[in-house]
């Protein structure tokens, strides 16, 4: 695994909250697709050691690379902050193709909790935050995206600490509502594979099933998997009814990517 700072010093010293946003690489080239994680942790925090690392060393052992984004978190993390993170480790990414080995077409983007709404928005808004890096301007569409107990709406069921880290504390509703990803997705949304507990007590599983219905609505394939026990944050869900998410959002990338 290599580590890689995604912000130059002359835009650390504009912007120091740039500092801290870094890429952890865990490339096995061969041409393989690749999958960008965004760990969970309320936009407080960045949770590797359960929503990163072992989803990272989970792929490379199935034959994907893996990338795990240290994106702007706690008092840093009001939009577009994070965003703007998740494009840059898209361009990095994407800037690599040849010299590691990258399947040139196939990036996911995968995120857990309040992660996973900014994997879901991203995937909204990603054509906002397309700039040239290094003179050249990249594709960020995400090919695909997995969600684990994500937030998706900044409404009444949201996590509301994630809300307020993301959109301040005096968000309206008008700024709530531009941040429900089921508010905004379109027919462009890319295909979807989303799991939550029905026992989740921070992050409602309704959350979910609305990105499922809006999705469907809009045409977009959307995997849901519900379970009945196992809380929140749970990653892997060793020993959980949840046990085994990971194998299936394996398959639903592999068949989106092959179809």
């Amino acid at each position: 695994m290599e580590t890689h700072l995604l912000y130059d010093k002359k835009e650390c010293k504009v912007t120091p909250n740039k500092k801290a946003v870094r890429l952890d690489c865990y490339v096995v080239g061969n041409h393989a697709p690749s999958v960008l994680i965004l760990p969970g942790g309320a936009y407080s925090m960045v949770s590797d050691f359960n929503e990163g690392k072992p989803f990272a060393e989970y792929f490379n052992a199935h034959g994907y690379n893996a990338f795990v984004l240290w994106y702007r978190v706690g008092a840093a993390a009001r939009y577009p902050a994070p965003m703007e993170d998740v494009a840059r480790a898209m361009q990095f990414i994407r800037s690599h193709t040849v010299d590691w080995a990258l399947d040139s077409q196939n990036l996911a983007l995968m995120g857990s909790s309040a992660g996973g709404h900014l994997a879901a928005f991203f995937s909204v808004e990603y054509d906002y935050f397309n700039k040239e890096y290094n003179g050249v301007l990249y594709g960020i569409q995400p090919s695909a995206v997995v969600l684990c107990y994500p937030v998706i709406t900044m409404g009444k069921l949201t996590h509301a600490v994630s809300r307020r880290r993301f959109l301040g504390l005096l968000s309206g509703q008008n700024e709530q509502s531009a941040a429900s990803v089921e508010k905004r997705v379109t027919e462009n949304y890319p295909p979807t594979f989303v799991w939550h507990n029905k026992d989740d007590q921070s992050v409602p599983y309704e959350n979910s099933v609305m990105l499922k219905n809006a999705l469907d609505e809009k045409g977009v394939r959307c995997d849901l998997h519900l379970y009945e026990h196992g809380g929140h944050g749970i990653g892997l869900a060793a020993g959980t009814d949840a046990e085994g998410w990971i194998d299936d959002a394996f398959a639903f990338l592999q068949s989106v990517f092959t179809a």
